[in-house]
């Protein structure tokens, strides 16, 4: 199990300076040939999503003005807040931002070949069922994970095994995704 917060962790820019990502965790780690990784990235103006072949991504808005993916023929879809969106890598998708305000998102990549993700957005105590890996980032109240109690901007990245993640406010959010690997992984 690894805890992050989003607010410590170091920030890379993008080459063609339209936003920045903070990497939350790469499996297997430090390799450019990861099965799936988790970040964060701001979106400072419009711009095209880089193409990543044989990856699919899912993308959640967490803050900001909506933003128009532009996919082409395949599809044109507008993000709004918490509502995860999923799309094939290679696809060419362009950003635009609604309301022209910098934006911040969650993203998921995974190898289709290998694995895939289930995102969504939990608002109760649960337990993970089947994942050999996963992420969750607070999105509000505060959540215990084991010995560790995270709130919003925190998180925690797992490689195997069942967890339970119990709310412990009234109300709260939490952006969760889940990886399952595909059959001979």
């Amino acid at each position: 199990m690894e805890y992050f917060d989003i607010r410590k962790m170091p920030v890379s820019l993008w080459r063609n300076g339209a936003g920045e990502t903070r990497e939350i965790c790469c499996f297997p780690q430090a390799t450019r040939d990861f099965s799936w990784r988790a970040s964060i990235a701001s979106l400072a103006s419009n711009g095209e999503f880089a193409p990543f072949p044989g990856v699919d991504r899912s993308v959640t808005l967490l803050e900001g003005g909506d933003i128009t993916l532009d996919g082409g023929a395949e599809f044109r879809h507008t993000l709004k807040k918490f509502q995860p969106f999923s799309f094939a890598g290679e696809q060419l998708v362009k950003a635009q931002l609604n309301d022209g305000q910098m934006s911040m998102d969650f993203n998921i990549m995974t190898r289709r070949d290998r694995c895939q993700a289930k995102v969504r957005i939990a608002d109760r105590t649960f337990t993970t069922i089947g994942a050999r890996g996963g992420v969750v980032f607070v999105l509000s109240g505060a959540w215990q994970l084991g010995d560790k109690l995270l709130t919003a901007d925190q998180g925690a990245c797992w490689y195997e095994g069942r967890h339970t993640l119990r709310l412990l406010k009234a109300q709260g959010q939490l952006l969760f995704s889940e990886i399952s690997w595909l059959p001979g992984h």
